[in-house]
């Protein structure tokens, strides 16, 4: 009786057992390639100095960690943007930035295949040319070296990514400085990105 009665009872914890694992959430990984564009919103605090946004574009890699309906997702993107800078009494900067972006994101998947995501973003590369006639001249950083995004993907298909998000920054740069010497008065950007991409 005490044998028929272990055999029951380890028939019965191992049932149990692969239960819990079944209903455990399985690790995926996947990622895909993804491209769009963006609309910056570059502003000052210098009443005086004019700013003109210009459309930009986005490129890179997407990949995601799923455990259930969360997931971590790394990306790595090259963000292209451009402006025009008039400051009062001088001339018209054309200036061009470019940067590389690695947003480290926190997604929840509750709604399938609706993902809604928001994290840190470090630009590991800063820089931004200022166009004078056929040259371009290093004029400095002008994005913040770490800023936030929030968004929401979906995908469609299985494999068609559509993503939008909301870049914003943390705070304003102090340290933009004009080549005539003067210095921008907080200078803040923002951006509303669109893109489309592929997951595999």
């Amino acid at each position: 009786m005490n044998k028929l009665l272990k055999i029951l009872l380890t028939l019965l914890l191992a049932g149990s057992a692969g239960s819990a694992a079944a209903q455990r959430p399985r690790t995926l990984v996947e990622w895909g390639v993804i491209g769009g564009i963006n609309i910056p919103d570059y502003t000052t605090n210098m009443d005086a100095t004019d700013i003109r946004n210009k459309m930009g574009w986005q490129a890179g890699i997407v990949t995601a960690v799923k455990l259930g309906a969360f997931a971590v997702e790394p990306q790595i993107l090259y963000v292209r943007q451009g402006l025009r800078i008039r400051p009062e009494g001088g001339g018209e900067l054309n200036l061009k930035s470019n940067s590389i972006d690695v947003p480290v994101l926190a997604s929840f998947r509750l709604l399938s295949p609706l993902s809604i995501y928001a994290g840190p973003v470090f630009t590991v590369m800063n820089d931004c040319k200022q166009k004078s006639g056929g040259d371009l001249l290093d004029f400095g950083r002008i994005r913040p070296s770490v800023s936030y995004t929030v968004g929401a993907g979906v995908v469609l298909l299985r494999h068609l990514l559509v993503d939008v998000r909301y870049n914003g920054q943390f705070r304003s740069k102090h340290d933009v400085v004009l080549p005539d010497g003067r210095q921008l008065d907080k200078l803040r950007t923002y951006n509303v990105a669109l893109s489309v991409g592929y997951i595999f």
